[in-house]
């Protein structure tokens, strides 16, 4: 069998840390976890998108705007 190693670098782990923290950011403002997943991995700004959403736009509306 092959073993695989998989070694992480510290960029790689401030990466992940970055890209759990805009999922949750996404999902605080009520989007489920497939959108949440994919504006993480769009260059969607969060605060742009908090901003939207705080004024009242709709969640479908500002994804779209801000995709």
């Amino acid at each position: 069998m092959w073993e695989v190693t998989v070694e992480r670098t510290a960029a790689d782990e401030e990466v992940l840390l970055v890209r759990r923290w805009r999922r949750a950011q996404f999902m605080r403002m009520g989007f489920g976890l497939r959108d949440a997943q994919r504006l993480t991995g769009e260059a969607v700004d969060v605060a742009d998108m908090r901003r939207l959403v705080s004024a009242g736009c709709p969640l479908e509306t500002a994804r779209r705007i801000l995709l």
